[in-house]
Order: structure tokens, then sequence, then C-alpha cells
């Protein structure tokens, strides 16, 4: 049955040549076509296009204004505080009017800045990252933690929906989903507690681990030992108690990726309990998603900050796929396990006549789920090509290799010399306009990973580099 889905899947996700868009301009730039009409290199310098996306996004970091100590509790880049920028036609950044709801994808642009930093440091060797990844951790350690009495102690608010502007995270005294209320999203503080070790690893802050080694052990002693139940539920309780809410489906890969990199890193909690939760996520994920790989709408999904999300999304995507590759020998139908996810995220994501996905001059472009975000079809290739470019590489798939290449190809035509991006299919600004963690934290990771992974076809010419 599976290999029938899989085949009907290649077909759906294979159109003949005559059902692709050709559009004279994507995103900021003329589109370039080889001699076969698939996507080409807009940009012509020496290190390419992928190179050059990469030090756009870098040097937009590097340059991005600070905001000193008394507007803010400390003195630190402006996007440490606020996820949301603006930027002239001249390249002047500044900080976009600052609401507290904007603000819930904190730990999520955290783990982006210091994940993209340290990639981009063992790239590039350039030391100018240590300040920013150095303060961006230390404002949440320090201000963005439960207290001592709460049923978490001094775990994350990871969606801090609520607080002073540029001040200390508060967490909201409901539990009801539908309030703007601070919360503790347990799939986005993994995502971040993962780059606070590998931080630890690079620079050497004991606080960062001593931090990340708290939050794994709350997630081992408070998780569901119910049989066949989540482990762990898509929120910690705000009201009180040390019990979970919400339901948690694919973003389970994420708290298993960061207790996986806490057992790694020497440390596996008191009487080994982290390699016990590990193991019983390793199981939900195996024996209660995988079976239902296709038939429910949400199982890949209910991760992103800012609504229930009952669908399938990038997110829910991207992680189990890459723990499937990452554990072969605990997933031994990994290869079509991870071709017929990312297969079916495409699928999902393109049903919206609202934003036109397609295959555009050869490479696939789509939103981030199938309810957003209009024809911002700019980040979600970004972010899983460079997925597809490992399953390619893992799988010796020359499809995934292909789709990986061309994707990002297509995605790297949005950046602008001054820093500005343009995300929209056909030309303009959505997401970008305000959103900074997508406009540059984000391909400033996934350019990166596709590199590593591509490096023949996306590194930079005549130079050396870790990738």
């Amino acid at each position: 049955m599976q290999a029938r889905l899989a085949w009907c899947l290649w077909l759906a996700l294979t159109p003949p040549a005559w059902a692709a868009e050709t559009l004279p301009y994507y995103y900021d730039h003329a589109a370039e076509a080889d001699g076969n009409g698939v996507i080409a290199p807009w940009y012509k310098g020496q290190n390419g296009q992928y190179d050059y996306r990469v030090r756009i996004a870098a040097e937009t970091l590097k340059r991005y204004p600070w905001t000193l100590k008394g507007k803010a509790i400390m003195s630190a880049p402006e996007y440490v505080f606020n996820g949301h920028w603006s930027i002239d036609q001249e390249g002047k950044i500044s900080g976009a009017t600052y609401r507290e709801w904007d603000d819930g994808g904190l730990s999520q642009r955290a783990s982006y800045i210091i994940g993209g930093l340290i990639d981009y440091y063992m790239y590039s060797g350039d030391p100018a990252v240590f300040t920013p990844i150095t303060l961006t951790a230390d404002y949440l350690i320090d201000y963005c933690r439960t207290d001592e009495k709460h049923g978490w102690p001094r775990m994350l608010i990871s969606v801090p929906t609520m607080g002073p502007t540029y001040g200390r995270c508060q967490l909201g005294s409901s539990d009801n989903l539908r309030d703007a209320q601070g919360k503790i999203q347990l799939d986005n503080m993994a995502q971040l507690a993962r780059e606070f070790v590998r931080a630890y690893q690079l620079i050497g802050n004991t606080r960062w681990y001593e931090a990340a080694k708290h939050w794994a052990d709350l997630l081992a002693e408070n998780r569901n030992r119910q049989p066949g139940a989540a482990p762990w539920g898509r929120y910690a309780n705000n009201a009180g108690g040390n019990g979970m809410n919400d339901i948690q489906t694919g973003g389970v890969a994420m708290v298993l990726d960061f207790l996986d990199e806490m057992i790694r890193s020497g440390y596996s909690g008191r009487d080994n309990n982290l390699i016990q939760a590990r193991d019983a996520g390793r199981a939900y994920l195996r024996d209660v998603l995988l079976p239902s790989w296709y038939g429910k709408y949400d199982t890949w999904g209910r991760n992103f900050w800012d609504w229930v999300c009952p669908v399938q999304d990038i997110y829910g995507t991207e992680y189990p796929v890459l723990y499937l590759m990452e554990h072969k020998n605990i997933f031994p139908n990994w290869k079509n396990d991870a071709r017929n996810i990312l297969s079916l995220f495409i699928t999902h994501a393109s049903v919206s006549t609202r934003s036109n996905g397609d295959v555009f001059h050869g490479a696939w472009a789509y939103p981030e789920s199938s309810d957003c975000c209009g024809k911002s079809l700019w980040y979600s290739p970004m972010e899983l090509a460079s997925v597809f470019a490992r399953y390619g590489v893992e799988a010796d798939s020359e499809w995934a290799r292909e789709i990986a290449g061309r994707s990002q190809l297509l995605a790297t035509y949005d950046p602008r010399a001054d820093g500005s991006t343009m995300e929209l299919i056909d030309g303009g600004l959505y997401v970008n306009r305000t959103r900074f963690k997508i406009a540059h934290p984000m391909p400033l990771k996934n350019v990166l990973r596709t590199i590593a992974r591509l490096p023949e076809i996306t590194g930079a010419n005549r130079e050396n580099h870790i990738v």
C-alpha cells in the first residue's frame, strides 16, 4: 500500500513540462534559464548565487541597529527583543512598531539567529558572530524564564505574546489557547535549546549548557507515561502544576533532536531519564505518527506558534524527516517514509488557489502550509531544500538533489544588495516586510545547510570553506 501511494505521489509531484509555470520575473530578479528551460542563476559573480545570499544575510545581521539599556532591559541588537523590522529604500534598518502578540516567535527567531551564526562561523571564520550569539542567549536565560515556584520552574517562556516592550517575558495566567497569553511551547523551546548546546560547545559559556540540561530534565520528569500516548503536549501548563495541554504531533521530533543532542554531549539525566524519555518519544513517532503519515492532516503539523495549525506545516515536516535520516537503525523504512512525508507536504501546501504553488522554470515553489501566506512561495522551499539535499545524498536520490538545487536557486532570487528581500513569487513583499526572522536568519541557516550537502553545485568557486 505504501509503495502504491508513493508512486501516486511521485506522479502528482512530477507534472508534465506543459503544466509548469514560467514567469519573466521571480521575486526581485529577471528569470534566467539554461538550455533545457530550467531555472539558472541570475547572479553572475565568481562565488555564485548561494554564497551571495549567505553574505547578504550575514552582513544584514552584522549591521543591525542596537537598542541601548534604558529603552531595553539590556543593550543588544534590536532583533533580540523585536522580531519585526523595517528597511527603507536606502537600506536603513529600524525596528518596526512593537506589538506584544508579534513577538511570540522569540524562541524560534533566537534558534535561527544562534544556529545560523554558528554555521556561518564554521563557513567563514568570522568572529563577529560571538557577540550576537552571547547577547541573544543571555537575554533568554536572564529575562525569559518562569520563576522557581512554577510547576515548570526556570523553564523558557518560548512564546511570550505578552510583557513590557523590550523587557522581561511574561507568562499568561490562562491555558485557554485562544487567549493571547504568554506560553511555554515545548517543541519551539527544544528547537532553541539544541542551539544552546551548540553555542556552549563553540564559545564555552556553561550557563547555556546548564540551562539546556535543566530544560531537558523537566521534559523527562514531566512527560506523559501512558503507553501509546504522546509523551509531551504542545504546551506546558501556564496556570500551575507540571502538566501539559494541547496536541503534540510532528513537533515531537524537535524534542527528540534536543534530547539526543544532550545525550551526545555526555548528559543522560538523572538515572538515565533522558534516554528513557527519548525512547518513549521515538516509540510515539514510530508507532503512532508514522502509521498515520498520510491519513490525518495534522500528523506533521501543529507547530506554528501563532495559531493552532491542525494542518501539515514546514517544521512539522522538516524535523521528523531529518530525524528519520539521523536514526536509520530505529526507522528501517526511512527512505520511503522520508520521501513520502516530503512529497505529501508539497501536495498539501500547494492546494490553495490563493498561493498558486507550482513548478516555475522547473523549480518547486510553495507556501508554509495550506492556509498561509498568499503568493509568499519563497521561504518554505528555501527551508526544505536543505532537507531534500540531505535526502538526496543519503538516499542517493538524483530526484531529491534536483529538487534541492533548483528550489534553492529559485528561492535565492529574492535579495537586494541593500539587505531588503522580495518574497512574493511575482515580486513584492508580504511576510518579509516585517518578519525579520524569515527575511534573513532563516536563509542564513538553510542556504548554508544546502551548501553543506551539495557543495559541488552550490559551493563558492576557488575558496576553502568548512561545509
